[in-house]
């Protein structure tokens, strides 16, 4: 039985980004963008992110036999990713999204086909296979799915987080709420956690969710990070690491940076939320999110400058 530190869960993305557009895409224009980055996104990201930093990470996810799947496949083995809790399925199993960053935002057109019916059940057999002291959910997960996997890493003495990911269950804030009650911490980004306490006041917001859960990180884009707990909301500055290229999946970077410190050198919350800023800096000066994810000699580094 393997021991991890950490064991992250949700699928691969392939992702292709079009960067240097002149202006951004209209109907019935075409569009030349200066250059097309393709590498691999969602939980790729993470999972590459704490490979760097030397975390002990398990990543519980699925590919098919799609040539997405087999180029993310091979982007993971290339950087030393643990695959032994994933699964490859006879099938195509292709999630891939499109990006557009301009003038320091983004849009996606992305397509993924549908999630496997056993999801809950390939989750929890792989979970059983392992040991963990962490468990990571890369996006948000309904209640129904989630108590079990809650309940099942709560009995292992372990604790989870959960992160956002925009989607369809931002239409139901409350069903939202919910779920979040069953986590260790949250972990979305400033527009989701203002649309789940539905408020427009990020302060507010961070006051609702914290309510809910021990812990809430809410990653706040080039104005850094927040923290909400039972002592208040704690603002964390952000790094200048350079001009913003690309901030596609710089908050998967950010996790990792926050998983490394929380769980491996067991460090407070805001010590951990430096370590997300680090890691979410340096990957928007790359394109790609996982990129310019840092080693963990190069994190220390900028920790000491802070």
């Amino acid at each position: 039985m393997t021991d991890y530190d950490v064991v992250i869960i949700g699928d691969y993305f392939f992702d292709q980004i079009f960067t240097g557009l002149p202006r951004f895409p209209s109907l019935g224009c075409e569009t030349f963008a200066e250059n097309l980055t393709t590498t691999g996104g969602a939980m790729f990201i993470t999972a590459v992110a704490l490979s760097r930093l030397e975390v002990r990470a398990g990543w519980i996810g699925t590919f098919g036999s799609d040539p997405y799947s087999e180029l993310v496949y091979r982007l993971a083995q290339e950087e030393g990713v643990d695959l032994a809790l994933t699964e490859t399925l006879a099938q195509p199993y292709r999630r891939v999204t499109t990006s557009m960053p301009f003038e320091g935002e983004r849009a996606f057109v992305t397509y993924a086909e549908p999630d496997r019916a056993d999801t809950l059940e390939f989750w929890l057999a792989r979970l059983q296979g392992c040991s963990f002291r962490h468990v990571h959910l890369g996006g948000f997960v309904a209640v129904d799915q989630l108590r079990p996997i809650a309940d099942y890493v709560r009995g292992r003495g372990a604790t989870l987080s959960m992160d956002c990911q925009d989607g369809d269950f931002l239409r139901d804030p409350q069903g939202c709420r919910e779920s979040i009650k069953l986590v260790d911490w949250f972990m979305p980004n400033a527009r989701e956690t203002k649309i789940i306490a539905e408020t427009d006041d990020l302060q507010d917001a961070i006051r609702t969710l914290a309510g809910l859960t021990p812990l809430i990180i809410v990653k706040d884009g080039g104005r850094g990070s927040w923290i909400g707990g039972v002592d208040g909301t704690i603002h964390i500055p952000p790094i200048q690491a350079g001009p913003a290229i690309d901030t596609t999946g710089a908050g998967d970077c950010f996790n990792a940076g926050f998983l490394y410190g929380y769980v491996v050198e067991r460090a407070a919350p805001p010590v951990c939320a430096r370590y997300g800023n680090i890691c979410g800096g340096l990957s928007v000066t790359g394109i790609g999110g996982a990129t310019r994810a840092p080693h963990r000699t190069e994190l220390h580094g900028w920790l000491k400058q802070m």
